[in-house]
């Protein structure tokens, strides 16, 4: 991690860590899925009724499933990846242009992610997929905005 960090605040580190572990925490989500599809497409997604036999798919059906969740699964890894990498620039604190441009940088993927997949799930029809986004998008977001208004702060008082 990035030395200089003594002048953010400790609520300003607190959700930088936090949001540190949820982007952990997504990633093992996405490698769940790549690793052990099956448990994801059948199990858990089939329990919040968008999985592929809650849809009633043959075999056939169900394989390609777990193949799709699994290249889906690997996506978000690569997505997580670059966030986590982009948190080091939010704690850059002799700098807070870079640490404003790392922020947007990962509200504006998540933003469009969400607003695209949540879209096409109601398109689609899928709206337990659309509910099953709001979790995802507020763990994310929610440190993001403390971040943010802490910076903002911190800029005014100095």
């Amino acid at each position: 991690m990035v030395a200089a960090q003594s002048s953010l605040s400790s609520q300003y580190m607190s959700a930088h860590r936090f949001l540190r572990a949820a982007v952990a925490l997504v990633i093992l989500y996405g490698l769940g899925m790549v690793l052990s599809g099956r448990v994801f497409a059948v199990t858990l997604f089939d329990i919040l009724n968008f999985g592929p036999n809650a849809r009633g798919l043959n075999k056939e059906g169900v394989d390609y499933a777990i193949f799709a969740f699994g290249v889906l699964g690997a996506v978000i890894v690569g997505w997580m990846v670059l966030v986590w990498c982009v948190l080091d620039l939010a704690v850059i604190d002799d700098n807070p242009t870079t640490r404003a441009v790392a922020r947007r940088a990962i509200a504006t993927s998540t933003a469009v992610w969400f607003t695209v997949d949540t879209g096409f799930s109601i398109a689609t029809g899928e709206l337990e997929h659309a509910v099953f986004n709001i979790p995802f998008v507020t763990l994310l977001a929610a440190p993001l905005y403390i971040m943010s208004s802490t910076d903002v702060v911190e800029k005014k008082t100095s």
